[in-house]
């Protein structure tokens, strides 16, 4: 149907178009945030829990490769179809346990790292809590103890003045079917800590948590497959990497929140830049593939490391016995004594402004 022109028309360009400005002005500010220089970034580390207390003074050599920040991981442990969250228990290595904890973050500190506390849970003859489940009616009871441990958790980061905490790693099903429940953790974590909060979402599910603007960071676990070769090539990784980075400008601009990589890495093994899962299993002096850790991780930080939306990440993962961790025929995911960690020197380092 034709509309009858008249003179009122034109009159509306200039308040529709200020409008218009007005809107997305507004809408920036609610979602924009500060850019992330290179040299601001969070050069991190996933320290594991030392196993003995004569283990405990071990995070010093994270000066070798420019860290600024370490990751602190106690795990508690669940059963598949229980609502139990064991912690602090003989399975829990003496670096998990409360003490541990303090001692590290006391050492963190002699060592000017600043702190991630961000606890993990095991799911027996699962390991991966991303496809823990319950029935409906026991959920309310695993919320409890879930909650429980965290604030535990949360208190005990703030007592230690702990720059940011973790709220949970992975748990896949649960945020998608208990959105309210983690709203309400968040509520009760932010009365009792002050610092940074965020959540370690697996690469394949960040999309689609629905909490991430009552949180500071967002994390995503960075093991996006990228090419299924023995020894990857930076140049195809880094076409590979462009829909993943441009997929996470948008959430985070979406959001209005940075993202960090709470886990980032690769073995050192044929295919590291692929499904990583899929070699988990393969014993760490089996398929050692040095280049292939070198590439994975050049790429990685050519790709992604100056994009002002990343805040920085923790890499997986440092033993604390430096002196017998890693090693050229050493095929996990260590950097430590490898060729790379040159590569990770010179990252965590630069001093751009990016």
């Amino acid at each position: 149907m034709k509309t009858k022109k008249g003179p009122w028309i034109p009159t509306l360009k200039p308040l529709l178009g200020a409008v218009a400005f007005l809107f997305c002005a507004f809408t920036e500010r609610e979602t924009s945030f500060p850019a992330v220089a290179t040299k601001d970034k969070m050069n991190g580390v996933n320290f594991v829990s030392p196993l003995w207390p004569t283990q405990k003074d071990m995070i010093f050599p994270l000066q070798r490769i420019g860290a600024n920040w370490v990751a602190l991981t106690p795990f508690a442990f669940m059963k598949p179809g229980h609502t139990t969250v064991e912690y602090d228990v003989q399975r829990n290595w003496w670096g998990d346990t409360p003490a541990g904890l303090r001692h590290n973050a006391r050492c963190a500190r002699k060592n000017r790292l600043k702190i991630l506390l961000k606890p993990h849970f095991w799911v027996t003859d699962q390991g991966w809590p991303g496809d823990f489940d319950l029935p409906s009616d026991a959920w309310p009871v695993w919320e409890q103890n879930y909650e429980a441990f965290i604030l535990q958790m949360a208190r005990l980061a703030e007592a230690q003045q702990i720059e940011m905490f973790c709220i949970g790693t992975e748990f896949k099903i649960a945020v998608r079917k208990r959105k309210v429940f983690w709203e309400g953790l968040i509520a009760k974590v932010r009365k009792v800590y002050s610092g940074k909060l965020t959540y370690a979402s697996n690469w394949d599910n960040y999309k689609h948590v629905p909490f991430w603007s009552d949180l500071d960071y967002m994390g995503v676990n960075a093991y996006f497959p990228l090419q299924n070769d023995s020894t990857p090539d930076v140049e195809v990784m880094l076409k590979k990497w462009q829909p993943w980075v441009k997929q996470m400008k948008n959430v985070s601009e979406q959001t209005g929140k940075p993202i960090i990589f709470t886990e980032f890495g690769y073995r050192s093994i044929h295919k590291a830049a692929w499904k990583q899962w899929e070699v988990e299993g393969v014993s760490s002096h089996k398929d050692v593939n040095l280049e292939a850790q070198n590439q994975a991780y050049e790429a990685l930080f050519r790709a992604v490391w100056k994009q002002p939306w990343l805040a920085g990440g923790f890499l997986w993962k440092w033993w604390p016995e430096d002196a017998r961790a890693g090693g050229t025929d050493h095929s996990n995911y260590t950097p430590q004594h490898k060729p790379v960690e040159k590569i990770i020197r010179k990252w965590y380092q630069s001093k751009s402004s990016g």
